[in-house]
C-alpha cells in the first residue's frame, strides 16, 4: 500500500483545492475506486485526469493544470461549502 501525504497550498477563485502533491508521486496509483484521497475529514475515490467529465456537484480528485492533485465539487465551492483551508492535510492512499 502507498500513501503520500501532501497539503492544501492554495483555493483558487471556484473554490478547487490545490495540494502539493505533485503528478509524479501518484504516477503510479490507480484511476478508479481502489485510491482514496482524503483531506480535512472527507474522502474521495479515484483520481481522474484534467479533464474528468464528471457531473455537477460529484468531489472529484484529479491531476489538475497545477501538475498536482486538485480537489473539486464539480461547478460548486468546495473550500466555501466545506470550510477547507490552505494547510488542511491531504493523504492519497492505494
Amino acid at each position: 500500500m502507498a500513501n503520500v501525504q501532501g497539503q492544501v497550498v492554495d483555493v483558487d477563485s471556484s473554490g478547487r483545492l490545490i495540494t502539493d502533491i505533485d503528478a509524479a508521486q501518484v504516477n503510479d496509483s490507480p484511476r478508479d475506486e481502489n485510491v482514496s484521497i482524503k483531506f480535512g475529514g472527507h474522502e474521495t475515490v479515484g483520481l481522474y485526469d484534467k479533464d474528468h467529465g464528471q457531473p455537477e456537484t460529484t468531489l472529484v480528485a484529479s491531476l489538475g493544470e497545477s501538475g498536482c492533485v486538485e480537489i473539486e465539487i464539480v461547478g460548486m465551492d468546495l473550500s466555501g461549502m466545506l470550510g477547507i483551508p490552505k494547510g488542511t492535510k491531504v493523504q492519497v492512499v492505494w
